[in-house]
């Protein structure tokens, strides 16, 4: 069996994280969301058993394919340029689910709950699927440290509904951050295999 730990399903991975804080960022300051894109990112989180990384987004990149232009303009941009709320967002997805990591309660309690909306019927883009996403999040990791505070417009962050779709999105942004460190990402490499993943980029955008 091959080895998981491959630039390409790390990049894979860090686009899933992407996708989730650009979902975030568009529910908290515009109200709306692409449907197709937070499908994509909540159907992660119900892929507890995948063999292949592409398997906990639907067996290829496709609905991945904000995640990874999004990360791609991350990575090309310089200081000035770059969306400073994506990019702590997302940081700050990274060490929260690092942390999870660590935590086997917080672990044992996030699979009881997906492992139970597992078997919800109908669209997981649905207001029930999404509240049972949200309140999991809620419960499970919403007061662990880091914790992430998402900027946006009061109308909206105060809207139930917004703020379950948030809420469900940075439980998509966790899944991926598990993944990602499954197939050997970090920090640091982050940084040092840029270019590496800007090539990664370009293939699965092409796939």
């Amino acid at each position: 069996m091959s080895s998981i730990h491959t630039i390409e399903n790390q990049t894979l991975a860090l686009a899933g994280i992407f996708q989730a804080v650009h979902l975030c960022k568009s529910l908290a300051t515009t109200g709306e969301c692409d449907q197709d894109d937070l499908r994509g990112t909540l159907r992660s989180i119900l892929t507890l058993k995948a063999d292949r990384v592409a398997d906990a987004y639907g067996g290829n990149s496709h609905s991945m394919k904000r995640g990874l232009r999004v990360l791609k303009n991350q990575l090309i941009s310089n200081d000035e340029q770059r969306d400073l709320d994506i990019s702590r967002y997302a940081l700050g997805l990274i060490q929260l689910g690092t942390n999870i990591l660590k935590d086997q309660k917080t672990v044992e309690q996030l699979r009881i709950g997906i492992s139970q909306a597992q078997s919800m019927e109908g669209s997981i883009i649905e207001s029930e699927a999404i509240n049972a996403l949200a309140s999991i999040y809620r419960s499970s990791i919403s007061q662990l440290s880091p914790r992430i505070m998402v900027n946006g417009d009061e109308n909206y962050l105060a809207d139930n509904a917004i703020a379950s779709s948030i809420r469900a999105s940075l439980l998509g942004g966790v899944r991926s951050v598990v993944l990602w460190r499954q197939c050997g990402g970090t920090r640091p490499k982050l940084l040092l295999q840029r270019g590496k993943h800007l090539q990664a980029i370009d293939k699965l955008l092409m796939a």
